[in-house]
Parts: C-alpha cells; structure tokens; sequence
C-alpha cells in the first residue's frame, strides 16, 4: 500500500472507496469462522436438545442470525473505535486552533497527531487523508466533514458536523465552538468510559452464565447415561425441550438489552 510522507502526496488524486460504518461486511476468513462456530453451536444444541441430526439441519438457518449479530457486534466496536479516535482529533484540532492555526492547518497537524497515537492505518488516519483528498479536489471540509457525519452513524460526529457547517458559513466563534463541543463530547466518552467499566464485570458474568446450562447438561449426559432419553424423540419432549431452549434465547437477549447502556 502506497505510504504517504505529508499532506502534499495526499492533496490530490483519485478518492479511495469511502467507509459505511453502520453496515459490515464480513472477510472470507471472518465468515467461515462465524460460519464454522455457528454450525458447531447448532450440532451442540440438537445433540443435547434433541439428540437428532435432523434437529441440526432444522437449527442451521439460525446460524445466519448468529452471523448477523456477530457483524452487528463487529460494526459497533468498530464504530466505537471512530467514535474514540474522532474525540482524539477534535481535541487536538481544538488545540490546535487556540495555538493559533487555521481550521485547515489544524486538522492537518491533528492527523499528525492521530498518526502518533493510533498509527496510519488507523480508522481516523484514514478518514483525515480522504478529507485531504477532497480538500485537494476543491471540495469545502464541512462538506467532507459532513459526509464523514452521514456514513460514521454516530451522534458525536453528526452534531459535530452540523455545528461547524452552521459556524463556517455564519462566521461565529470557530474557536471556541470547537474549543466547547470538544469539552462536550469528551465528557461524554468519559461517562461512557466508567459505564463501560462498572458493567465489565457484569458483562463477564454474562457470558459465563450463558454456557453454564450447556454444561450441566453435558455432564449428566455423561455421568447419568439415559437421563434425558424420555425427552428424546417424542413430541412431548420435543415441545418442552423447545420451550426450554426458547426461554433460554430470550433469557440472553434480556440480558443482552439491559447491558447494552446508550449515552
């Protein structure tokens, strides 16, 4: 991949393809190891429930709900990852602005910044370079900043670009708009930060206690041969283990709601 020294070898030329942060798209690698894991979980499931293979051929189109959640939960962390990075450059660019730097000149040295703290291939590297580009080709950086606004799908980013497209063309206080929607959004991610931390542990537990039913029922399969085999391959059983196993499902996606706190 070409290495850009500067802003100059990035000024101008061809626009790369521009990122969509509320959709992911699996690797191929990616979707066969989801795919792979969701299958496994599937024949887990059956035997267990069921103790039939056709049971696993009935469970296999959930696997692509499984691989939904993995892309949604993939598009999250990689939009909190923008999200973070974003907060980096606005503060720099708010520093930046008090030392005295235009806006364009401000967030060039932001990116050199950025660069230090997460690396040139880092989502906001990435995202400054291409402002550069259009820059280059004559467009206006509100308008970049606003189309980074509509693709990222994060709030901070949006009211960022509204408030500095509204303060560009009326002429207001660039500074201290910036200076002022930077303390805003970095209280933000602060609060989120020590959510984040408080429910960790919560998040863990979470996990653990999802797999613990499994467990227990594997292990009396084990040490309790024919335990479960009045609940196998009659309609009776096949409802209440249903039932069971559709209690469960609900019982993580309550679990998943609740841990799942907005700022």
């Amino acid at each position: 991949m070409k290495r850009f020294k500067n802003r100059k070898c990035i000024a101008r030329g061809r626009l790369p393809p521009e990122t969509d942060y509320t959709y992911y798209a699996f690797s191929r690698q990616e979707a066969a190891k989801h795919l792979l894991t969701g299958a496994v979980f599937a024949a887990m499931v059956s035997w267990l429930f069921y103790d039939s293979m056709v049971a696993w051929l009935f469970l296999m189109p959930f696997v692509v709900l499984f691989m939904k959640n993995k892309g949604n939960t993939a598009c999250s962390r990689r939009r909190r990852k923008l999200e973070t990075e974003f907060r980096e450059v606005i503060l720099s660019v708010s520093s930046n602005l008090q030392a005295g730097y235009s806006v364009e000149n401000a967030f060039d040295e932001a990116y050199r910044d950025i660069v230090l703290l997460y690396g040139k291939e880092s989502v906001m590297a990435k995202e400054l370079r291409l402002i550069f580009r259009k820059l280059g080709n004559n467009e206006q950086l509100e308008a970049a900043l606003a189309n980074l606004a509509i693709r990222s799908g994060v709030q901070d980013i949006r009211d960022f670009a509204e408030i500095f497209q509204i303060a560009k063309r009326g002429g207001g206080d660039m500074r201290g708009i910036i200076a002022n929607t930077a303390d805003i959004i970095s209280d933000k991610q602060e609060i989120r930060r020590e959510i984040e931390t408080v429910v960790s542990e919560k998040k863990l537990e979470q996990q653990i206690m999802r797999y613990i039913p499994f467990f227990i029922m594997f292990y009396i399969s084990l040490t309790s041969k024919g335990y479960f085999e009045s609940l196998y391959h009659n309609i009776s059983g096949w409802l209440l283990m249903t039932g069971a196993l559709a209690v469960y499902v609900a019982a993580c996606l309550l679990s998943d709601k609740i841990l799942d706190i907005e700022i």
